[in-house]
């Protein structure tokens, strides 16, 4: 009898730890696109992005130059990011449910990042008085309330956890459990079934006191943490997977795992709401995969940008990596050749603004960074200063070469731009510029040649 074993593709923990116990290198520096990323952020205020990867790295990047990496003690997987908006701070989770504060300290005239607090949801009695199993607490979602101060942490259990992240330790008595929301629900919507995992958390722009829930079962629910009741319930019957609060906060957006999305109207009353205003499957009518990420955003030009990513048609598109962007009757899908990470818009972030009016879309796949311009007709892709990918293809052999002269250097510039011209050409500079590069101009420039 044959025995055939085959090797799982992807990161096979056992192989990496083999691989440290046998190979003994040094890592002296680190440059260009991080390897197998797996989180995205970006600080509207102090215009830096920052990426995280499997291998629990974390790397901040500004202006072209500027650029801090972390790495967390354990080597899990950074599964979320949020700056803590204007102060330099991140906020990093694992896929061990466990929380990580990173702030740029500045020592000696240099700054680099580093580690200031961890924090892990203990394992506690459960709301019935039995114990809670872990897979329970495990934290499924992040959101950072009333200025960077308090986070939210959505969990598997459907409960919602609040931290004081400046020491990161739990708030004692504000633990949202599931059965308080469901006292809110008319119970013919009970049903039996529970609200599933938190999928999503969404902060008001205007009142830090107002958080959206949104439940894998399909529930939204608007709660107050002021008050600590719910303000209002959208009856959802969809499985979500994200939501997204219209700029004045008078709409909702969810998408969900049939590959729809739905707007739904805030009204002032305090009864459930039934049915969104709207709901569509962009790709419809066939069988479509998930939306696993929305957004929505109002232009002062008039209309507005839905951006989601997924919902295509599986038959065709099942095995594609879509982004699509939706403007009036203009609808861009993005096909892309790895899978998508993450997405943000460059847009407006003031309170007192009143519409977003983005200016670009920033993209983060598996093996490129890609940035558009979406003040530009056409859309055109920004060309990317940095974290531009080596590989078209596996690199068999490289070399580098030192001292290249000045004249070579500005011909190899040349041809490239002859070698790639945009179809259209964007007007929008890049848009992450935050920091200053203190570095002096290099007198001599170094070329790495792949194969």
């Amino acid at each position: 009898m044959m025995k055939f074993r085959f090797r799982r593709q992807g990161a096979d923990p056992q192989r990496e730890k083999l691989k440290q116990e046998l190979f003994a290198f040094n890592k002296t520096v680190e440059h260009g696109f991080p390897n197998q990323p797996s989180a995205l952020a970006f600080d509207s205020e102090l215009r830096i992005m920052a990426i995280g990867t499997r291998s629990g790295a974390v790397k901040i990047y500004g202006a072209p130059g500027v650029e801090f990496t972390g790495l967390h003690r354990d080597a899990a997987t950074v599964t979320q990011m949020h700056f803590l908006p204007g102060q330099g701070r991140l906020l990093t989770l694992l896929d061990d449910s466990s929380l990580h504060l990173w702030e740029i300290v500045h020592h000696n005239g240099c700054a680099h990042l580093e580690e200031a607090l961890s924090f892990q949801l203990p394992s506690r009695p459960g709301f019935d008085g039995a114990s809670a199993p872990l897979s329970l607490i495990r934290v499924t979602v992040v959101l950072l309330v009333a200025a960077g101060d308090i986070a939210a942490l959505g969990t598997e259990g459907s409960s919602v956890f609040f931290l004081d992240v400046t020491t990161l330790t739990l708030l004692e008595g504000q633990t949202l459990a599931p059965g308080e929301v469901l006292r809110s629900v008319p119970d013919d919507y009970h049903c039996g079934k529970a609200l599933g995992p938190v999928e999503s958390l969404q902060g008001h722009l205007r009142d830090p006191t107002k958080i959206l829930i949104g439940y894998s079962r399909g529930l939204l629910v608007i709660w107050n943490q002021a008050s600590q009741c719910v303000d209002h319930v959208f009856l959802g019957n969809q499985q979500l997977e994200s939501l997204c609060w219209g700029r004045d906060s008078s709409t909702v957006v969810s998408s969900h795992s049939d590959g729809s999305y739905a707007v739904w109207s805030v009204d002032a009353g305090s009864s459930p709401t039934l049915q969104p205003t709207v709901a569509t499957t962009p790709y419809g009518p066939f069988p479509c995969k998930a939306i696993n990420k929305i957004l929505w955003r109002t232009c002062e030009s008039g209309g507005h940008f839905t951006i989601f990513s997924g919902g295509m048609p599986r038959a065709s598109y099942g095995d594609r990596h879509c982004v699509s962007v939706l403007r009036a009757e203009t609808l861009v899908t993005l096909d892309f050749t790895s899978r998508i990470i993450d997405f943000f818009t460059v847009h407006s972030t003031q309170p007192e603004d009143e519409f977003d009016d983005p200016q670009a879309l920033a993209v983060l796949l598996e093996e490129e960074l890609v940035v558009l311009d979406l003040q530009t007709p056409g859309w055109p892709a920004v060309p990317a200063p940095y974290l531009a990918p080596l590989h078209s293809s596996a690199i068999t052999c490289s070399a580098h070469v030192a001292n290249v002269p000045t004249k070579l250097w500005a011909r190899i510039v040349s041809a490239g731009e002859q070698q790639s011209p945009q179809p259209v050409s964007s007007a929008l500079s890049w848009p992450i510029t935050g920091g200053r590069n203190l570095a002096q101009e290099p007198s001599q420039r170094g070329l790495l040649l792949t194969g």
